[in-house]
């Protein structure tokens, strides 16, 4: 919905996107698995399920499970050479209504990486209609909450 209405709106109106938390609550990193865990004090914790505060502000408002599961889908589509975290801020950032993404990180090198996004080339036009596919028959139907 953000594409379709939000970011045709912002640029009606000259306004600049910033994309706030553009991997998932890190879903789109890769690196979770079913098992993963988090610490008492991390909202992908204590709000997995909306219980403190708005369902679409952590994992996308995807279940955890569903969202690991679907990462795993989604990364098979990525482009040889480019992490799925890659491909996910790229897609991000292809879309002119967007001026900057703003990725957590915990480690330098996640820093680097997410900084060095915007020197990589666009993501295809044949990609992005792929995963507007898969956004609308796999992901919409899990989403909870406002986003």
């Amino acid at each position: 919905k953000p594409i379709k209405e939000l970011f045709t709106k912002a640029q009606e109106k000259n306004v600049s996107i910033i994309a706030r938390v553009p991997l998932a609550s890190g879903l789109l990193t890769g690196t979770m698995s079913k098992a993963t865990t988090f610490g008492q004090s991390d909202h992908r914790n204590f709000n997995r399920d909306g219980a403190s505060f708005n369902v679409g502000e952590t994992f996308a408002g995807v279940p955890f499970e569903k969202g690991v599961e679907l990462s795993e889908e989604l990364s098979s589509m990525k482009p040889e050479g480019l992490t799925l975290a890659q491909m996910a801020l790229r897609w991000i950032l292809d879309f002119d209504a967007v001026t900057v993404v703003i990725p957590g990180a915990s480690k330098r090198e996640q820093v680097k990486a997410n900084a060095s996004i915007s020197a990589l080339p666009p993501l295809s036009k044949a990609l992005h209609a792929d995963l507007e596919k898969f956004y609308n028959e796999k992901i919409v139907q899990h989403i909870r909450g406002a986003y």
